[in-house]
């Protein structure tokens, strides 16, 4: 970067932006995964000064959390969300366009509604957040002249493709490939029409790349509250595990029964009084199940505060094997000082050092092993708690990671 732009950059950053965030949900406080992004961004940019906006879809159990969201921003303008009528079985549907997940926010108002707050209160950029929320950025004819962002938590291309390689040539798997050529073909159509697209982790910009080479990309990361999740006194129990998650997504969900099914034997043959606590909202009734024919395994659902969980354990295993993006909830463990063992994907985005701050294991044996030596080893529990609980703190925080944001946002006006 030339002096020139740098100093150009430099005064953009001192320039109140004004800004629009498009969201599927509204993300308030006690949101997660994702929408904890988005409550953060908003936030976060809005303290530092900038002028932000939010347009969203609310339901009736998030009415509550609309006036606290209110404060300190430019304009929140809410749309209840579109109805989701059982979808009648047509084998035409196949070749609608576009395709699933796109269609879900189709034919609604929002896209009027982005229009008009964009021409009422001259927002500058306006930022999609979920891919899924990109259509209303594209070919809307009510949408005045703006920058637009597409926020990608998570490529659906890349995600279908590893569902591909996971079913190789099974009948579902012919059926993943087919879908995902059309679900190809339009998200990077999508994707070639922004202005920026930001993404989660440099491995998927990389892959990102890879299917469209000219795309206007930046990584911008997760991030975590590094106040609100931090290690407690107490220290935790030296025989638990933990992994949490939102179980109606398919990886939370193929991640537990890959793990009971190949991982959790080898553990109890070695460590037989370990517990294994499956903590989130959502899971499935073979999930359930798992307490019955094992006292050991101890599935939560939703739970009021997932720090309990966190700061308990002695080991959070994250055994993802699909999907794609960053994983927050490796990062809320680390915060927390709990030692992490995860598969070489979950730890996508992170600066996971093996042997330093975490462990990796994409076998099942060796996943095992590494926690059977992590629960017998509390001094390099310990260590390598405490090592990625400053990797956080210093790369990983919400505070660099929006400020990483603000940055982006700056060149997108500046070119």
């Amino acid at each position: 970067m030339t002096h020139a732009c740098a100093a150009s950059l430099v005064a953009l950053l001192l320039t109140v932006m004004r800004i629009l965030f498009v969201s599927p949900q509204l993300p308030h406080r006690n949101r997660r995964s994702g929408h904890a992004i988005i409550h953060q961004r908003v936030r976060r940019l809005a303290a530092r000064g900038h002028e932000v906006g939010l347009a969203c879809f609310v339901s009736e159990t998030d009415r509550p959390y609309l006036e606290e969201m209110r404060e300190g921003l430019l304009a929140l303008e809410t749309l209840p969300p579109p109805a989701r009528r059982p979808a009648p079985v047509r084998w035409w549907h196949a070749f609608r366009d576009p395709p699933l997940p796109f269609r879900r926010f189709l034919h609604t108002p929002m896209a009027a509604l982005v229009g008009d707050m964009v021409e009422r209160d001259e927002y500058q950029v306006v930022i999609a957040e979920f891919s899924e929320m990109g259509p209303f950025l594209w070919w809307n004819p009510r949408l005045p002249a703006v920058r637009t962002v597409l926020s990608c938590h998570q490529c659906v291309t890349i995600a279908s493709q590893k569902r591909c390689d996971l079913l190789g040539y099974s009948p579902a798997g012919l059926l993943e490939r087919w879908k995902r050529d059309r679900i190809q073909r339009y998200e990077f159509q999508l994707y070639r029409a922004m202005d920026r697209v930001l993404v989660l982790t440099p491995q998927e910009r990389w892959q990102m790349l890879n299917y469209a080479p000219e795309l206007r990309m930046a990584v911008v990361p997760y991030g975590v509250d590094v106040e609100a999740f931090h290690p407690v006194a107490e220290g935790s129990s030296p025989s638990s595990l933990v992994f949490t998650g939102f179980y109606s997504d398919e990886p939370n969900r193929d991640a537990v029964r890959w793990f009971i099914e190949r991982v959790w034997p080898r553990v109890v043959a070695l460590r037989p009084d370990t517990t294994f606590y499956v903590v989130g909202p959502d899971p499935t009734p073979a999930m359930l199940a798992l307490t019955h024919t094992d006292p050991r395994i101890v599935v939560t659902g939703k739970v009021p505060d997932v720090r309990e969980y966190l700061n308990r354990a002695a080991v959070f295993v994250c055994p993802v094997r699909m999907g794609s993006g960053m994983r927050g909830k490796i990062l809320e463990a680390m915060a927390c000082g709990t030692a992490v063992v995860t598969t070489t994907l979950g730890a996508e985005g992170i600066p996971a050092v093996p042997g330093e701050n975490c462990l990796l294991a994409d076998d099942p044996e060796l996943m095992a092993a590494h926690i059977d030596l992590l629960l017998g080893d509390a001094v390099l529990r310990g260590r390598l708690a405490e090592s990625a609980r400053r990797m956080v703190v210093e790369r990983l925080s919400w505070d660099v990671t929006v400020r990483r944001l603000e940055e982006t946002l700056a060149e997108v006006l500046e070119h």
